[in-house]
C-alpha cells in the first residue's frame, strides 16, 4: 500500500527480548516499522507503539505511563510484550496505560489479529470526530454565510473559514465560466484585501480544467503533473522558483452551469491535503452556491427598498441615509473579519461666505463640483456621501488613519489644482478634516464613529494642517 496510507508502529525496548519474526510479520503487513533511535529525528507521531519490557527490568508501570503520555506519540495506544512477570506485571502495565499486554510466548498471527483490532477501533474513533468536526464546522460556516448580505461577504467567509480549518497557504474564489480565459478574483483567505483582481486563466490550468470538464480537479504535484507540462517551461524559461506543492479546483454551479471555481493550494511544507479535506471543501462550494443563488434574488429586492433616497440630489453622492447603512455594514464585516477602515468627514470651509457672495445657486453648483471629483478620487470599494450642508463622509476600506490622512492631502492637492466654474482660477475653496480608524477603543457601535469624527473635523479647525486623526488604535 502507499506510505501515506501505512500504519506507522514503533519498536521500542529490548530488541533482543522481541518474538522471533515479528518484524517480518510487521512490514509484511503493510506496516510501517521504526525503532525507537530513529525517531528521534522527527517526522509524524506512529499509529502504535510495540514495547517490549526488560527482563526483571525496574519501573515497568512508569515506563508504560511515560509511554502513554509522552506528547509526541500523540497518544499512540502502547501494546506491552512481557517475558516474565505473568498476570500481576500485565494488570501493572494495564493500570498504567497500556492499550493490551501480551505474555511471552507470543503467538504472532494473535499479535497481528489484536493490532489490526486495536487499529481498526482507533480509526472508527478517528473517522467519526472528523465527520463530527465537519458537520459543527459546516454549520457554523453556514449559520456565518446566511448573515451576510453581499456575495462579497459570502465568498470572503468561505475562503476565510476553509483556509483557516486545513491551514492552507492559498484559498480564493474565482468567478469564470466555460470558454473565457480570464477570471476574477472575488476574495482571497491570505489577502482580504484583494475583492476584484483579474487574472490570465492560462497561468492556472487547473482553473481551466475544472471549468472544462464541470468537475473537481486535484493535482498532488504540480511540478510532476502533465496538466501543468506548458506552465512548467515558462517557469523554467523565466527562472521562476514555485513553491506551490499541490492544487485543487472545484468548480461552482449556478442554475446548473459553471461560474466560478473553489480553488485552493497548498505549499511544500504545508499539511498535505487528504480526499477528506477535498470532499469537504466540495460540499462547502456546492452548498454556497445555493446560498448565491438566494442571495441574488435577495440583493435585488434589498436594492430596491433603499434606492429611494440613496443619492444626495445636488452632488450626486449618497445620501445620509445610505452613508448610515454602509457605515454599518462596514463596521459590522469589520468587526467580525477582523479588518479595518477608516471614516474621513470633509468640510468645504467659507462655503456660506460663497452663499452670500455669489448666490445660492453658485453655491449649489461648488457642492456639485466637490461632490463629483470625490467620487472621481475614491478607489472602487470606496463610498462617499452628503454629511450636511457643506459636509462630505468618505468610507475608505482598508485604510488606516494615517492613510485617511493621507486621502485628505490628497485631496486637498486636486482642489488646488481644479478650477471651479463660479469661483474662478486659483479660487478653490480649503477644507478642513476629520479622521477616525476602526478599530478604536472608543468605537463599540457604529455611532461612536460618527461622534469620533465630529470631535476630529472640529479639532481639524483650530489646527495649522486643518487635519486630525482621532486618538490612537488600540
Amino acid at each position: 500500500m502507499p506510505d501515506a496510507a501505512r500504519h506507522r508502529i514503533l519498536l521500542i525496548g529490548n530488541a533482543a527480548a522481541r518474538p522471533e519474526g515479528l518484524e517480518r510479520l510487521l512490514v509484511r503487513g503493510g506496516f510501517q516499522v521504526t525503532e525507537a533511535p530513529q525517531s528521534a529525528a522527527g517526522g509524524p507521531p506512529p499509529d502504535l507503539l510495540l514495547y517490549t519490557a526488560e527482563p526483571g527490568g525496574p519501573g515497568l508501570a512508569d515506563q508504560v505511563r511515560d509511554l502513554a503520555t509522552r506528547p509526541a506519540y500523540a497518544g499512540a495506544p502502547v501494546f506491552v510484550i512481557l517475558t516474565e512477570g505473568g498476570a500481576e506485571a500485565a494488570t501493572e502495565a494495564l493500570l498504567a496505560g497500556a492499550r493490551d499486554v501480551l505474555l511471552a510466548p507470543v503467538h504472532l498471527p494473535e499479535l497481528r489479529a489484536r493490532l489490526d483490532a486495536t487499529l481498526y477501533v482507533r480509526g472508527e474513533l478517528r473517522d467519526a470526530q472528523e465527520a463530527l468536526r465537519a458537520r459543527d464546522l459546516l454549520f457554523d460556516i453556514f449559520q456565518e454565510v446566511s448573515a451576510a448580505l453581499r456575495a462579497d461577504e459570502i465568498f470572503q467567509t468561505l475562503v476565510r473559514r476553509v483556509g483557516q480549518a486545513f491551514g492552507l497557504s492559498h484559498c480564493s474564489f474565482v468567478l469564470t465560466a466555460p470558454g473565457e480565459d480570464k477570471g476574477r478574483v472575488v476574495a482571497v483567505y491570505e489577502n482580504p484585501a484583494v475583492r476584484d483582481l483579474r487574472v490570465d486563466l492560462e497561468r492556472y490550468p487547473e482553473i481551466q480544467e475544472a471549468i472544462r470538464t464541470e468537475r473537481p480537479v486535484v493535482i498532488n504535484d504540480v511540478h510532476e503533473h502533465p496538466l501543468f507540462a506548458a506552465i512548467r517551461q515558462r517557469w523554467s524559461q523565466q527562472e521562476i522558483e514555485v513553491n506551490v506543492q499541490s492544487a485543487v479546483a472545484l468548480p461552482v454551479f449556478v442554475q446548473g452551469r459553471a461560474a466560478g471555481v473553489f480553488f485552493l493550494r497548498t505549499e511544500k511544507g504545508d499539511p498535505q491535503l487528504r480526499p477528506e479535506d477535498v470532499a469537504f471543501a466540495n460540499t462547502i462550494a456546492q452548498a454556497a452556491a445555493r446560498v448565491l443563488e438566494n442571495e441574488g434574488r435577495r440583493s435585488a429586492i434589498y436594492r430596491r427598498q433603499i434606492s429611494a433616497g440613496a443619492t444626495d440630489e445636488i452632488t450626486g453622492c449618497g445620501s445620509l441615509d445610505a452613508l448610515d447603512r454602509r457605515v454599518r455594514d462596514e463596521f459590522e464585516r469589520a468587526r467580525r473579519y477582523s479588518l479595518h477602515f477608516a471614516l474621513v468627514l470633509v468640510d468645504i470651509d467659507r462655503l456660506r461666505e460663497i452663499n452670500e457672495r455669489l448666490g445660492q445657486p453658485a453655491g449649489d453648483r461648488v457642492l456639485g463640483e466637490v461632490g463629483a471629483i470625490l467620487q472621481r478620487e475614491i478607489r472602487a470599494p470606496d463610498f462617499v456621501a452628503r454629511y450636511g450642508g457643506d459636509e462630505f463622509a468618505c468610507i475608505l476600506p482598508e485604510t488606516d488613519g494615517p492613510g485617511g490622512r493621507h486621502f485628505v492631502e490628497r485631496l486637498r492637492q486636486v482642489f488646488a489644482r481644479h478650477t471651479f466654474a463660479d469661483l474662478g482660477p486659483g479660487k478653490a475653496p480649503s477644507i478642513s478634516a476629520g479622521v477616525v480608524a476602526y478599530p478604536h477603543s472608543e468605537a463599540l457601535r457604529p455611532e461612536d464613529l460618527f461622534t469620533l469624527v465630529e470631535n476630529a473635523l472640529q479639532r481639524a479647525k483650530g489646527a495649522p494642517e486643518r487635519i486630525a486623526v482621532a486618538g490612537s488604535t488600540p
